[in-house]
Order: C-alpha cells, then structure tokens, then sequence
C-alpha cells in the first residue's frame, strides 16, 4: 500500500461450522511463480482451504461483543483444527513461515520447489507473491508518484484564533449541531489503521483509551500494536505508540480531534481512540500483507504487546479508519476473508475508496473494493466531487460492484500531525475519517447500534444529501442517480443521520373512571416518526401497572416501520379503589429503552363515569432504568402473558 494523498461456540462444536472447499490442487498465482523463477527466495502466503462459516457462528449472537467472541472462536478453531499438518511441511522445509486464524493463512519465504510442493497440498487453497514493489504494481502509480512525494511535506498554516468555528468539514457534515443534541461520541471506541498515531498530540492525548487523566498516566496495552515490532527503523519502542509520516495522526484528529481550546478539528470529539501500525515508509506509507493481516487481526481481538495469548474481542473498536490501500500484491481472497471477518465480528469497516479518479472504475485495490468494506469517496468545500477521488464500478475483481458507498469532505482538510502541531492536507484519506467520526456520533446517539454493522451503513447511507456535482458517468449513472459510481448514496450528513435513527413514541390512553373488579381497556400506541430511515425490529412493551391493579395483553409486534403506528390493547382491572396508573417503555433491537409514559385511571365502587381518555404526550429518549413488563415479536411475541400479582411487573427478557 501507498498512503495518497493530493497536497493543499466450544472449540469442538464451533469447529464443526468450519466449511472445506472442494479438494484440489492450490493455485500458484502467476505473479509469485514468476518472482520464484527469478529469485533464489521470495515471500508469499498460503490461503488454506478450510474456511470458519461465520454466517452460522454469529447467528445466535445479538450484541457487537457476542458478535466478536463468536467470531474470533470460530476462527480460531478453523485454523487449529486446519493449520497443523501445513506448518508441520513448513517446519519439516525450514521454512520461516507465521500463522494467522483471521482468514487461515500462513506466511512464509522459501523456493520455487518450496512453494510448488507446498501448494500442491490439497488443504491448501492458493498460494500469493507477497511484495513491497510499489513501481511494478499498478498503472496508476507513475502518474501519482509526484503527487505523493510532493504531498509528504508539511504545509504551513495559520492557527485558528480562540473561538473560531469548527473545521469547514466539520460544519459541512453539521457535527457541531449533532454536538448541542449531547451527542459527542462517548461511549464509542475508534480504531485507527493507518501509519500510526502521535498519542499525545494535544488534540488526541485526551481521547486516548490509554491514557488515564486522573493519575496522568498511559497503559498502551490493548489501545496500540506495531505490527512492525523491533524491526520498526522508524518508531525504536514498538510498545509506544508512534507516527513517522504524519498521515495517521491526522486522520485520527479528523476522528476525535480537540485541544479543548481553539483546534477543534475532530467529528466526534469525546469517543476514545486506539491505533495500529502496519505502514512502514516515513514518505509514502509502505505495508505488506503481513503487516496488514497483522493490524486487522489485532483489531478484531486486541492484545498487549508480546502477549497474543491475551487476545480479546471485547476490546475491539466500534468502527475501524482504513486510509490506505493495498497496492503491492495482495492476494484477494486473503484480504477479502479478513475484511468479511471484521464485518462479523460486527465492527463497521471504513475504508477510503483511493486517490485515482480521473477516470471511472479506479476503486480497483483491495480493501476499498470488497463489499464487506464502506467505501468513502472525497468532495471539497463547494460539494464538488474531489478531482483525484476513485470512482467505480469495481472491475479488478470483475464484480462490477457500485462503489463508492458515500462521500465525504477530503479537499483540504486541517487535523493533527505528527509535529504536535496541524496540518492541512487532501485525499479520500481524509475523508473517510468525517465518516468513522460521523459512526461515532450516532452510536453514541444510539448505543444499540453498536455493532449492527448492516443497519449503520444502511442509515448513514439513507441519510446522505445530494449536494454532489459533477457531469461525469461511470457505469452507466450519474449523481442524479442514486447510488451511483461517483459520490455512491451522497455526501453523508451527521445531523441527518443522528436524528433519521429509529426511534419510538408512546401513547396510552385510559377511561378517566372504573369500577372496581371490573374490566377496561387501555390503549398502548407505539409509533416511529415518518421521518426515519429504517425500521425498529425485535420491538419489546414493557408493562407496569400500579398494586392495586392486575393487567394482561396478548398482542405481539415484530417491526415498526418509519411513519407507522400499531396499537396494543391491554385489558386493566382495578382491585381495589384508588389511582390505578399503567406505565410504557418501548425498546427495539435498535432502540434503547425510551422514557415511561404513563396513564390513570381512578377506580371506585360506583359505576364508571364518563371515559374521557386521559394520554401522556409521546416521548423517546434514555431509559429510566425500569425493567417492566415486556412483549416482543419472533416465536414468543405472540404468548399470552399471564397476570401478575399485586405490584409485580410483567417480564421477559430479551434472548
């Protein structure tokens, strides 16, 4: 890769999920039998051909850390049930070779016969030429080899006085309107893959996850990997974070960037960050699939320096910054099994689309291409498409997929650099990073779309204005249509897609008067308002009545969709005289616990008087911390729920 950019289950059973391909041969690819024949040695890397089936792994799984344990096991029993016999031929050769479970490959360097005999195993799926050749690789390299080297420069800037506006593309994404909602990011962890990240920069030092302000110290363990160790020329202490070119600090300040004072040049400025290192080169910013590999394993399952055995997915990032691009060799299938393991383990991958677009179809390097990978393409400040931004269709791997997703300010953008200091720069590399911040801020909205990888992309895409201009076509459309092959779903907009979220109102509506022991109605009304974007599924009622009441319903729901209502019935009856008050909370598999609602009814011994409803105004927000009564939709929505005693509420926990 090249960072560019223009200047200015049980082991047992989950092993069983574990899917064989058909038994044949490995592939050498023509690339790597070509560097074999000419070179006494080379490195390559060998997909096996076992693959964890991680659709059925994470089937039962709910939350993003169900979601990635499962992931993790699943992989891990793959590669053990699968990678023995292939390192015992590794070690047999001695070969220097290492194992990874994150797409069951294994590195390695050795001969032209090594490499024959060893692909020609019938558990090995291929074998890829691993290289750094940068000048070989791609016709768009020369053109943009100036551009890049031009680009590893600083640029000189003028700082922005005490209460100036946030950055342009900041303002552009309206991020500071998200902020005055309460929205900032917290309770959001980023990960940045990229060259590395300056950790106490004064507009990151903060927002580090390993840094504890209150004893001033930093614990680097989990939050940081160089996947370069002590081979690192650059960065000598492979145990602290470290950026020798500038480009990952600054993507990270897009991201959560803020000095506390007049540098406010970060999305969502209170999520907390952690960083991996797999490019190289202080100018150009070189990886290897190894290093690559490397960073995107760890991510997955964070460990402390030196210590894989302490890999947890648990304190894995919410959503990953990829400003780079594997343009060396890079086998596909290897890239494209570890990107499709992210999205399981239920960590939104970011990814910028690349700096080639001149001409339509320059989304062509892993791991911008892959479905799995949200695609983010660069627009400047007037919403005109960036000139260097990579359009699609995807044709390298002959898919023809739309990409980019979306588009993102990228032209001159100013953030963090590894100086102490701020730099303005531009490129998808910065663009992408507005959109893992954008992520942040409406998981911090909404906490239980953290790790519904599927529904995030979805909104952030359904939220997107079409501001873009350009008069080009690729693949057949043009931004009027949407998507297209240029901006994808639009430039993103963080307000939009904060407030475009699933929400749920509740009403109910009671007789104002009852008789005791005797039977009413009142009326639960759960709606999302038109202006959503996607629908609240798995959507519980949480039922509480007061003691001197009993209640039962029956009915079940298992989605609202934007500008829908349904409405429950629920059979009341008071036991004795007095106040009778029914409390509502809603909850969806999107949505967290809303505010209670309620609604009274008085009850006596005379006969019931007039039933003028009395209703409680809709209202959603933070959960009051009540664990009541619930019904959902699935197998058990549709159960009649038994009453319950004086006072008890009515409960059924979600699976």
């Amino acid at each position: 890769m090249t960072i560019r950019h223009t200047a200015a289950a049980l082991v047992a059973a989950i092993s069983l999920l574990a899917v064989p391909l058909a038994a044949s041969a490995g592939v050498i690819e023509p690339e790597l039998l070509t560097a074999a024949q000419a070179k006494p040695e080379v490195d390559f890397v060998l997909l096996l051909s076992e693959k964890a089936d991680l659709t059925a792994a994470t089937a039962n799984a709910k939350t993003k850390k169900e979601k990635g344990a499962a992931t993790v096991a699943a992989l891990k029993a793959t590669a053990a049930s699968s990678q023995g016999p292939v390192l015992a031929a590794l070690q047999s050769r001695g070969l220097p070779h290492r194992a990874f479970w994150l797409a069951n490959a294994i590195t390695a360097k050795g001969s032209l016969a090594d490499i024959q005999a060893l692909a020609g195993r019938l558990d090995v799926r291929g074998a890829y030429l691993i290289s750094t050749e940068l000048n070989l690789l791609s016709p768009y390299i020369a053109r943009r080899a100036a551009a890049v080297q031009a680009a590893s420069g600083k640029t000189d800037y003028v700082a922005k006085a005490l209460g100036d506006t946030a950055e342009y593309g900041l303002r552009q994404l309206r991020a500071p309107a998200v902020w005055k909602l309460g929205f900032t990011g917290q309770g959001v962890v980023v990960g940045d893959h990229d060259v590395g990240v300056m950790w106490d920069h004064p507009a990151l030092k903060n927002q580090y996850r390993g840094w504890d302000a209150a004893t001033s110290t930093a614990s680097h363990a989990y939050n940081w990997r160089n996947a370069f160790g002590a081979a690192d020329a650059f960065c000598t202490d492979p145990v602290v974070p470290c950026d020798s070119n500038g480009h990952g600090t600054h993507t990270t300040g897009t991201i959560v960037g803020f000095d506390g004072a007049d540098n406010q040049v970060g999305m969502a400025p209170d999520a907390k960050w952690m960083a991996c290192r797999s490019l190289l080169d202080p100018v150009l910013g070189v990886g290897t699939v190894p290093t690559y590999m490397d960073c995107m394993e760890w991510q997955v399952a964070p460990y402390p320096e030196g210590d894989a055995a302490s890999a947890d997915p648990a304190m894995a990032p919410d959503v990953v910054s990829n400003s780079w691009g594997c343009l060396e060799a890079c086998a596909p299938p290897l890239l494209k099994d570890a990107n499709d393991a992210i999205y399981a383990a239920g960590i939104v991958q970011v990814v910028s689309g690349g700096n080639d677009g001149d001409t339509c179809s320059t989304v062509a390097f892993p791991i911008a291409v892959y479905e799995s990978s949200f695609t983010v393409g660069a627009n400047d400040e007037g919403e005109a498409m960036a000139d260097f931004s990579s359009r699609g269709p995807v044709l390298s791997d002959a898919s023809m997929r739309l990409k980019p997703n979306v588009t993102a300010p990228g032209v001159d953008t100013r953030s963090a650099w590894n100086d102490g200091d701020y730099n303005t720069i531009s490129g998808t590399s910065m663009a992408g990073p507005h959109v893992v911040g954008l992520v942040a801020l409406l998981m911090s909205a909404e906490p239980r779309l953290i790790g519904r990888v599927a529904d995030v992309r979805k909104l952030v895409e359904l939220s997107a204005v079409q501001t873009i201009t350009t008069v080009q076509t690729c693949g057949g459309t043009a931004v009027s249509d949407i998507p297209n092959n240029i901006s994808g779903w639009g430039r993103v907009d963080a307000l939009n897609a904060v407030t475009m979220r699933p929400q749920l109102n509740v009403a109910i509506t009671a007789p104002a008067t009852a008789k005791v022991g005797e039977d009413y109605i009142a009326m639960v009304t759960i709606s999302q308002p038109a202006t959503g974007k996607l629908d609240a599924t798995e959507v519980l009622l949480d039922l509480q009545s007061s003691s001197n009441a009993t209640f039962t319903y029956s009915d079940s729901i298992d989605a609202i969709a934007p500008g829908e209502s349904k409405t429950v019935p629920v059979t009341v009856r008071g036991i004795s005289a007095g106040e009778v008050t029914l409390t509502a909370v809603a909850e969806a598999a999107q949505v967290s616990p809303g505010t209670a609602v309620n609604a009274k009814t008085l009850v006596g011994s005379a006969a019931a008087g007039p039933t003028t409803p009395m209703v409680t105004p809709p209202a959603s927000g933070v959960s009051d911390g009540s664990d009541a009564g619930r019904f959902g939709g699935g197998a058990l929505g549709g159960l009649l729920l038994a009453m319950l005693g004086l006072g008890a509420a009515l409960r059924r926990q979600r699976s």
